[in-house]
């Protein structure tokens, strides 16, 4: 009696452990179809019934942080995401998802960690390449984010949000010819994204071919008659053809949309100084400047405008108030240099110079003036030897050009 008694006892256990596997597939059933009818509110209760079952299922904790996340419930997704990878740290997609998630919340430098780990963990995954490249670019590590996209669209060449981000970074490293591939691509595979035209059409800008690119925005304005980046784009066009009574107008439309937008302050100030408007000018430079109390380019417009007017204190202080925001700021160390001085104060000014052919040795400018600024000291032999380098740099800057200009 006692072993058909502990038989019965096994059999129900067996039984329970039968039925309680069934429960378990079709609990994960259940919540596949959930999701995929865009139940996430459903398929999270039941991946949390399943995780129940089996708390040791990384997967589970994953899809449970995804589902908590699409119910904009970040803070417990994020909990189960690093639960997930606590389990199993080699689960890809929970790195994956906590880095998206991270993103999202504009933890960039945790993002980009987590991202570059699901990378690393399966090389071969388009979706991970290009969502750590975004991110990569996003931040301003443009030459970083490269590889990982050209990886992206060599596995998924049809990404076309990896082509767009790749002919960025490609465009902001200083690679036009590849930049331009990269943005051609990406019209070809998204003909509608206001983003590939208008990238595209930067570019062209870039590469001397600013008609073109006014075209390009100007499908994007066709298309979306609110879409004020490629207004503004307009205007740089005009801007860098000399085209002012164009751009003038232009910024001043961008602005009217939206008096916030900092850069379209910028350049209208940029060329109303072109048209020799210095009140105008520095008073946009200054609309500028609080919105965007970094600009670094602001603090150096107004320097060279107060300059111009024979204001050298208060250029002297705005080139030291660019350089504090950007600490290789080659041309506001020139200035600074230059303005020090005219104003008679020749140690600052010779540190100021000095730093500027450091970080910039390519300008023949600080060349010139640390040469006048020694001869002014009796130093014959260095200002000779500072005006045999300027000009060096001088004919070197014009062979580049003249190269660059013979591609076109």
């Amino acid at each position: 009696m006692r072993q058909c008694g502990r038989c019965f006892s096994l059999a129900v256990c067996f039984q329970f452990i039968v039925l309680a596997a069934a429960s378990l597939e079709e609990l994960e059933s259940r919540a596949s179809a959930l999701k995929a009818a865009g139940n996430a509110a459903g398929a999270l209760a039941a991946y949390q019934e399943a995780a129940g079952l089996d708390p040791k299922s990384a997967r589970y904790q994953d899809e449970i942080g995804f589902l908590l996340r699409v119910l904009n419930r970040s803070p417990e997704a994020l909990e189960h995401f690093h639960q997930a990878i606590t389990l199993d740290p080699q689960f890809a997609p929970a790195h994956f998802h906590l880095g998206v998630a991270l993103f999202l919340e504009q933890n960039t430098a945790a993002a980009i960690s987590e991202l570059q780990s699901a990378a690393n963990l399966d090389a071969e995954n388009a979706a991970y390449q290009s969502k750590l490249g975004q991110a990569l670019e996003l931040s301003g590590q443009h030459q970083e984010a490269i590889p990982h996209l050209k990886t992206a669209v060599r596995l998924q060449p049809a990404d076309g949000l990896a082509w767009i981000n790749l002919g960025s970074a490609l465009e902001k490293t200083g690679d036009a010819a590849a930049a331009l591939d990269a943005d051609t691509r990406a019209i070809e595979i998204a003909p509608a994204s206001a983003d590939a035209r208008n990238n595209l059409g930067l570019i062209l800008v870039k590469m001397r071919r600013p008609d073109e690119g006014i075209a390009e925005f100007q499908r994007v304005l066709e298309a979306d008659p609110s879409n004020n980046n490629a207004r503004f784009n307009i205007g740089f066009a005009h801007l860098l053809k000399a085209e002012l009574d164009q751009a003038i107008p232009a910024f001043r439309d961008v602005i009217a949309r939206d008096p916030k937008h900092a850069a379209a302050h910028y350049n209208l100030g940029v060329a109303l100084k072109n048209k020799d408007d210095i009140d105008g000018a520095q008073a946009e430079f200054s609309r500028a400047l609080q919105i965007d109390p970094k600009m670094a380019e602001a603090h150096y417009m107004i320097g060279i405008t107060s300059w111009q007017s024979g204001e050298f204190d208060r250029a002297a202080t705005e080139m030291r108030a660019a350089i504090a925001l950007r600490g290789d700021y080659g041309d506001a160390y020139f200035m600074l240099g230059t303005v020090l001085k005219q104003k008679g104060e020749s140690a600052p000014a010779e540190d100021a110079l000095r730093t500027a052919i450091r970080l910039d040795p390519a300008n023949p400018g600080p060349y010139n003036t640390l040469a006048l600024l020694l001869r002014q000291k009796g130093d014959i032999d260095g200002s000779k030897r500072l005006f045999a380098e300027g000009a060096r740099a001088k004919q070197a800057k014009e062979n580049e050009l003249g190269v660059m200009l013979g591609r076109q």
